[in-house]
């Protein structure tokens, strides 16, 4: 299907789904510590994946995880002027790996509750947070600026369009491949 631009403007569909595919790239890049983005429009919700290798924590554990993230988020946005927020936790076990999925709604989420979220996670699992050795740091510092400075836009931008489509992005070895679906 062909996109056509009105009065120099690019059709609208094809702009939300270019925001929604470089906002979850600039994820993935930016945070190696994240498996999977998801993103589902009906609730404008985004669901970020991590995977714990080795013996998977307890329930209660897990249990006791999620209120720190939760405690940690609404902390973070009570200091930051914001309302409260809706945060939810749980997770798959899969043999000796466990995928931990954080949904929130993407309208109130800001880049320093994901620096939050990726330190936490770091500091509760450490070694066993399976994170892509491809991360901004080993990255040219030009390509890992355009990346954190884009992820901010776009942060912004879909905070204030909404994007249509459902999306899913995920690693590949060294790449990031992003799925409409």
């Amino acid at each position: 299907m062909f996109g056509f631009k009105q009065n120099g403007k690019a059709d609208n569909g094809r702009n939300q789904a270019s925001i929604g595919v470089q906002l979850i790239a600039s994820l993935l890049v930016c945070y190696p510590e994240i498996y999977t983005v998801t993103y589902e429009p009906k609730d404008k919700e985004i669901i970020l994946d991590f995977v714990i290798n080795g013996s998977p924590a307890s329930h209660e554990e897990m249990e006791e995880f999620a209120r720190l993230l939760d405690e940690s988020v609404q902390t973070y946005h009570a200091l930051h002027g914001g309302e409260p927020v809706w945060l939810a936790v749980d997770a798959d076990i899969h043999g000796q790996r466990m995928a931990v999925h954080v949904k929130r709604q993407l309208s109130t989420m800001l880049r320093g509750e994901l620096d939050l979220l990726t330190q936490l996670f770091r500091d509760k699992f450490g070694d066993n947070l399976q994170a892509d050795g491809h991360n901004v740091d080993v990255l040219e510092p030009e390509f890992s600026s355009l990346q954190s400075n884009l992820l901010d836009q776009m942060l912004d931008t879909a905070q204030e369009q909404r994007i249509k489509e459902r999306m899913i992005g995920m690693r590949d070895k060294d790449k990031v491949l992003v799925y409409n679906r």
